[in-house]
């Protein structure tokens, strides 16, 4: 049987909002979006068909939901998706992505992508069932944060469902708004979280999007005998590599270590550590969810082998929180200056609940403490400030303006941001690498686009090339729907490399080369859309962090302009 009999290849689904139509789109050898998935894929539709200059919440600006290469197979960590648009934070183009138990069961409906186009005049909900996509009224749901949504939704469709949603964030179209996907035990927890993505889900009137698994997956490979071997060893060896560390730590694992780094923003980007680390570092969040008889080393979508996700319950049993992250505690804890885990824990729920990214409130919430707005490490006022969003009330609506914005309407010149977008838990003037990545990336400061590795992290020799490899690769998990934690290097391409040939055939069998060249035009495409936009193709740190040094350490930016300017110039 050939492989187009087989249907080999997931479907692309365009779904019009306003004339009500579901277009199918067969992938084929021949169709033009064959070697596209993932990150790639909505990268690609984003150039092609949305206007640079549109305004990201009219009705020209599209959304894509792309499942990876390897979404949804038994390869480990394959339970990712990229959602893409036009930012209207950044303003330029917009990739975020998020597991949950979503993204897999969207590839067991034999769909590589859901696009949705035009706005509906009234909200509505996406169904997708038995490979088959619907458009249902959802006035009903419209007010409902994540919480209640995600009850009423597994309520009435079942409990094994998974779904994509937009709560008070996205409806009011806040520039910080996320999409919040279910997670493997049924919470709101894994959220898409950068660049006000929600709100752009949100201008279109779309409330949901709830996939339910068919009773057979409809997902098929070209050599399954082929792809089992080298997906269950690679399972097995990240799974004993991550046993005694991010399985037990988590991502909050690695905060003590930003900390001796001078790397753990502090008090809005004055300082690189905090005096006070140890009580919001791994073993700390170990401690409590211990203590209080939580969870740990729990995975955030189907296949995962690292399991680096948990719970944090109160001393009730109550749960507070879930996907409690590194990025999290930094900016919600250090950069206020904010030492109590669970306060931090229940601002992390509330940002959840009303579809918020994390990262843009704190950063808010920096800055409105750098001005004088509220006391530094007032976490009740803090909590007080988001809850507020439930009333919407005017000081709350604030925090959807992204810190950029916020910072301009206090008239407040200290805003750590790149593009308008904040700048994720790392401090760029003594990380060197991430920094070059935040500065010349297309997403802006992007934590997931780049990484803190390589030796001598203070030292800024060598790491222009280190941030360079790193994009390149990372272009490369986020469009196979991998999750980057298991390496964005040139070791792991060569698995993916493997694994996509058993999964579509032998035409996919490219060589390390042929990958990075693929992912570069990837990323040139994504620079030269922002370009179209607007935006420069490289950028650089606010004005503050280029005069200042950080106070606790002589670390400051010191990159040639000139090899900033040129980044990109071997890419093409």
């Amino acid at each position: 049987m050939s492989n187009e009999k087989k249907k080999i290849m997931p479907d692309l689904i365009r779904i019009k909002l306003n004339s009500k139509k579901i277009e199918r789109e067969v992938v084929d050898s021949e169709h033009p979006l064959k070697f596209y998935a993932g990150r790639a894929l909505s990268s690609k539709i984003i150039a092609d068909e949305v206007p640079p200059l549109s305004d990201p919440l009219g009705p020209d600006n599209k959304m894509i939901f792309a499942c990876g290469f390897l979404s949804g197979t038994t390869a480990p960590n394959s339970g990712r998706i990229s959602i893409g648009a036009k930012s209207p934070l950044t303003k330029g183009i917009k990739e975020s992505n998020v597991g949950g138990r979503t993204p897999a069961l969207l590839v067991r409906n034999n769909i590589r992508a859901l696009v949705l186009e035009e706005q509906s005049p009234e909200w509505v909900i996406i169904k997708v069932s038995d490979g088959n996509v619907e458009i249902l009224d959802g006035k009903k749901y419209v007010g409902l944060n994540n919480y209640k949504l995600t009850k009423t939704i597994l309520d009435e469709y079942g409990s094994k469902v998974g779904a994509f949603m937009i709560a008070t964030g996205g409806e009011l179209q806040f520039a910080n708004s996320s999409v919040a996907s279910i997670d493997m035990e049924g919470y709101p927890s894994r959220h898409a979280g950068r660049g006000g993505l929600g709100s752009v889900m949100g201008s279109k009137k779309v409330k949901a999007i709830v996939v339910i698994s068919p009773s057979q997956s409809l997902m098929q490979y070209a050599n399954q005998e082929a792809f089992k071997p080298v997906a269950s060893t690679w399972f097995k060896a990240l799974n004993i590599a991550n046993k005694e560390t991010k399985h037990v730590f988590g991502t909050p694992g690695c905060l003590l270590e930003m900390n001796e780094m001078h790397g753990l923003p502090t008090q809005n980007y004055r300082r690189g550590q905090f005096k006070d680390a140890e009580k919001i570092g791994g073993e700390a969040v170990h401690e409590l969810i211990v203590k209080n008889k939580g969870k740990y080393g729990l995975a955030c979508s189907p296949g995962c082998a690292i399991q680096c996700s948990n719970m944090i319950l109160d001393s009730e049993g109550t749960h507070i929180t879930s996907s409690f992250e590194y990025e999290t505690i930094g900016l919600l804890g250090s950069n206020l200056l904010i030492s109590d885990l669970e306060k931090i824990a229940q601002m992390d729920k509330l940002c959840d609940d009303f579809g918020i990214d994390t990262i843009e409130t704190g950063s808010c919430l920096g800055v409105l403490m750098d001005a004088g707005k509220i006391e530094w490490g007032d976490a009740d006022r803090c909590i007080e400030l988001i809850e507020g969003l439930r009333e919407k009330k005017s000081e709350s609506l604030d925090l959807g303006l992204g810190v950029y914005e916020l910072g301009m309407k206090l008239g407040h010149s200290r805003i750590p941001h790149v593009k308008h977008q904040a700048f994720p838990s790392y401090e760029p003037r003594s990380l060197k690498a991430p920094s070059i990545t935040f500065v010349t990336g297309p997403m802006g400061a992007d934590h997931t686009a780049g990484d803190v590795s390589g030796e001598n992290p203070n030292k800024s020799e060598g790491k222009v090339a280190i941030s360079k490899e790193k994009q390149i690769h990372t272009m490369i998990v986020d469009s196979f729907g991998i999750c980057y934690f298991v390496g964005a290097n040139s070791e792991t391409t060569a698995k993916l490399s493997k694994l996509v040939s058993a999964r579509y055939g032998d035409t996919w069998d490219k060589n390390l080369d042929e990958w990075t060249d693929w992912a570069k035009s990837c990323i040139i495409m994504e620079r030269d859309f922002n370009v179209a936009s607007g935006l420069a193709a490289t950028d650089t740190l606010p004005k503050f962090m280029l005069e200042e040094k950080l106070e606790e350490a002589p670390f400051h930016w010191d990159f040639n302009p000139d090899e900033i300017a040129h980044y990109w110039d071997d890419f093409n």
